[in-house]
């Protein structure tokens, strides 16, 4: 991904995605971020996954002004469409590099 706007957008992106936990599931949240050399890694629990596709988190990270935001947006939505459908299904993603052009994966994690 490659973010060709504003470092806004990109801290916009990672703030939001590192807020499901709390916006989510309140204090039972166990969605965890953790600082990794050069980014950030953050994995949710099944029940935050469900959570994040029902709100449409995704549809609303794309709807950003930014092409690599609605990419992610868009990868982040199929993530948790398919993750919520699996018996404890999960996402976790990494952002790695600067805010103003990070890269990263997102993983559908089953159990």
């Amino acid at each position: 991904m490659r973010f060709l706007r504003t470092v806004a957008v990109g801290a916009g992106v990672v703030g939001a995605a590192a807020g499901l936990g709390i916006l989510g599931s309140g204090a039972a949240s166990a969605v965890a971020v953790a600082p990794i050399p050069g980014g950030v890694q953050v994995e949710l629990n099944h029940a935050d996954t469900v959570w994040a596709d029902q709100a449409n988190i995704g549809a609303t990270i794309a709807s950003m002004p930014n092409v690599a935001a609605q990419s992610f947006g868009a990868g982040f939505d199929a993530a948790t469409e398919i993750a919520a459908q699996l018996p404890q299904g999960r996402v976790g993603f990494t952002v790695v590099g600067p805010l103003s052009s990070p890269g990263g994966i997102i993983v559908i994690l089953a159990e």
